[in-house]
């Protein structure tokens, strides 16, 4: 049996890793799913603390669901129209909103690590 040396390592590609999306490492993420809110898509952040503001005041005013509905529609879509006070902010054509490049789910992609497609976390990806 011959040893195996450094040149006789595959590098395994990293697209076929289960922790691997648009070029970074979610492996610490799917650990601990929103542990670190850092990794959060801060647009995302903000929004949700207009929603969060919005349901407050609703509240003290007595508003009914029927009244919510329309006014939360009429204030995120002026709310959507704002321009995205992002620094990394990339359009891109997209099912979600923001429409981001960058927005998995509800974390920042360039928050993570890149991923090199070699490391001892490594799992292929399998289907489901």
């Amino acid at each position: 049996m011959t040893k195996a040396t450094g040149a006789d390592v595959l590098r395994l590609p990293a697209f076929g890793c289960r922790s691997y999306h648009g070029g970074r490492c979610l492996y610490e993420e799917q650990l601990n799913p929103g542990f670190d809110a850092r990794l959060r898509c801060q647009v995302l952040v903000k929004w949700e603390a207009v929603y969060e503001d919005f349901l407050n005041r609703a509240e003290q005013f007595g508003l009914t669901e029927a009244d919510l509905s329309g006014l939360w529609r009429a204030r995120f879509e002026r709310l959507a129209e704002e321009s995205i006070d992002c620094q990394e902010f990339t359009p891109a054509l997209a099912e979600t909103m923001p429409e981001c490049r960058h927005l998995f789910v509800d974390i920042c992609l360039l928050r993570l690590p890149q991923c090199h497609g070699h490391c001892k976390n490594y799992r292929l990806h399998t289907k489901a």
